[in-house]
Parts: structure tokens; sequence; C-alpha cells
């Protein structure tokens, strides 16, 4: 996917993230829940963002968007990202653009100080998530240490790229001095 962009959301991106969120919600108890575009705006772009978000785009149009938020980890002891949101229209699935909003995120997170990223995720997306990521009985999975690494240098290249250079699900638990 070599048209395949994704770049940092901006206040000009509310119309467009909104018709995206709507396609995500699909399904969720909230699918038919009014959204406010100016709350989103402001959550999102305002004075005090509560998360970062990134559009991918094919052919200047947008077909999916990923947002994470910095959290910590206690038991670890160092910063990473929480994955709040990943989503691509059903139009364009299959072709490598989650990968490549994982791995932009990745590199987001790293250069904020971060060494992971954690996010939930349904049972059927079990196969993408856990691919990489250690999964936990939760649907909780995570990214972290040389993995982490790896998927966040891989940001930027096309999504084949990306997916043959995914890290092994071992990379997980060799540590990387911050």
């Amino acid at each position: 996917m070599g048209d395949l962009i994704v770049r940092h959301a901006t206040g000009n991106d509310v119309a467009v993230l909104a018709a995206l969120i709507d396609g995500f919600a699909k399904g969720h108890p909230a699918e038919r829940h009014a959204r406010s575009v100016e709350r989103m705006r402001d959550a999102f772009f305002g004075e005090e963002p509560v998360a970062h978000v990134l559009l991918a785009e094919k052919n200047g149009t947008a077909i999916g968007f990923g947002a994470w938020r910095k959290t910590y980890d206690v038991y670890w002891s160092m910063y990473g990202g929480e994955g709040i949101g990943l989503y691509v229209s059903p139009a364009h699935r299959g072709l490598g653009a989650a990968v490549c909003i994982v791995a932009a995120m990745c590199e987001e997170i790293r250069k904020a100080g971060g060494h992971f990223l954690q996010t939930g995720y349904d049972p059927e997306l079990a196969s993408l998530y856990e691919r990489v990521g250690v999964g936990s009985p939760q649907r909780a999975c995570h990214v972290s240490a040389l993995a982490f690494e790896k998927l966040a240098a891989a940001a930027g290249t096309s999504a084949r790229e990306i997916i043959r250079s995914l890290p092994d699900k071992a990379l997980n638990y060799v540590p990387v001095e911050p």
C-alpha cells in the first residue's frame, strides 16, 4: 500500500474522525448514541487533549484511525501507551492499514518516552493482536520490550515490510534499557 500514509489527526479532521468512529461503533451498545463533534474536538484537539489520534489515508481518503493515551505500569515502573481505538473501514481491511497504524502508534509512544503499547480487544481479533502481542484471557494485549522497539522502528515502511518484519512474541520478554 505505497499510497497509504499514517499521520497525526488535527482539529480539521474532526468530521472525518467522527464518521470513522461511527463505523467503529457498529455493533457496540453505543452504536446509536449521538456523539458530539464539538466534544470530540475538545477531547482530542482542545487545550488538554485526552489522547493522541492518528489517521490512515489511502489516496487522500481517510480509511482508519488509531488513538492512544499515555499510561504508566506500576509493576515495571515505566511509561507506555494504552490503545483506546483502532479501526479500519471494512472496504479497506486486509491491506495492512491496521498494522501500519499500530506501528505508528508504537513510534509515537516511544518518542513520548514510552516502552510498550497495551490494549483490549474482542475475541474475534485475537489472532491479529496476539500475533505479536502477549494476550491474556481478559483479551488484553501488550507489545513491549524488544518487540515494541522493533515494531516502532518499522513505522513509516510499507504494510508488507511491517508484516514481514513482525517481531517474534518472545521478544516481549527481552528487556531494552530505557
